[in-house]
């Protein structure tokens, strides 16, 4: 996941200014007063944290064991707190999951785009295929993110497909514990590429039927349920 495609920068006044004025609010908060946010491949984990101490523009955690995990993965994290203006996007310095710690460093505003989706998006794994039936053609490549709403397809090569292409997609989802086997074709419409490297990755709205919302919904909420045994199992 990437994870700059989860939040949007919200400056107040300078990077410097706000990392210095989110340590001072910080350091004067009671010590539980922070829940930490984290994504693992789509699923949002949220749990309470606890300042153990603050020093030097470090701020040193005790987090709870699964978002410890998460941190881990992502080497950052999101702190929400009614005491500051906005969310605060965080790195991770140091994490350590059984010890259940992690401190970080260069504290920012930011906004959780994320949290504005309508509708939860789930890594499927391993990624499958993916056709794109377009104007420009068929274009091979493969589903990075599933939602009811919307497609993420990675695609090695770069296709200069204009923003509201309508286009067909079709790919197959795969459950093996509930044995679930949905091959998948829908319309969708495009509304973004991330072509900054490789693989670029081509957002889609769709609009599914009644038959692929209901197996869509039930492969997603499998899939969470997947995720989170496997967090608890590491």
């Amino acid at each position: 996941m990437n994870i700059s495609d989860l939040y949007s920068s919200r400056i107040q006044k300078s990077f410097d200014d706000d990392h210095a004025e989110i340590l001072a609010i910080l350091k004067a908060a009671p010590k539980k007063v922070l829940k930490l946010i984290n994504y693992y491949k789509g699923l949002p984990l949220s749990y309470p944290a606890t300042i153990n101490s603050i020093d030097r523009g470090i701020v040193d955690l005790d987090v709870q064991q699964e978002q410890a995990f998460t941190i881990e993965r992502n080497r950052s994290t999101f702190i929400r707190s009614p005491l500051l203006k906005h969310d605060v996007f965080a790195q991770a310095q140091y994490v350590n999951i059984k010890k259940k710690a992690a401190t970080f460093v260069k504290f920012s505003y930011v906004e959780i785009m994320a949290e504005r989706r309508n509708f939860i998006r789930m890594e499927p794994e391993p990624s499958p295929d993916a056709v794109i039936e377009s104007p420009l053609g068929v274009i091979n490549g493969n589903l990075y993110d599933v939602s009811l709403s919307g497609l993420n397809i990675s695609v090695d090569q770069y296709y200069p497909l204009e923003i509201n292409a309508e286009t067909s997609v079709r790919f197959r989802l795969r459950d093996m514990e509930q044995r679930l086997d949905i091959k998948v074709t829908v319309p969708a419409k495009l509304v973004g590429i991330m072509d900054g490297s490789q693989p670029y990755h081509y957002k889609f709205i769709i609009c599914p039927d009644k038959w692929l919302e209901r197996n869509l919904s039930q492969y997603i909420f499998h899939r969470q349920i997947e995720i989170i045994k496997e967090i608890k199992d590491l």
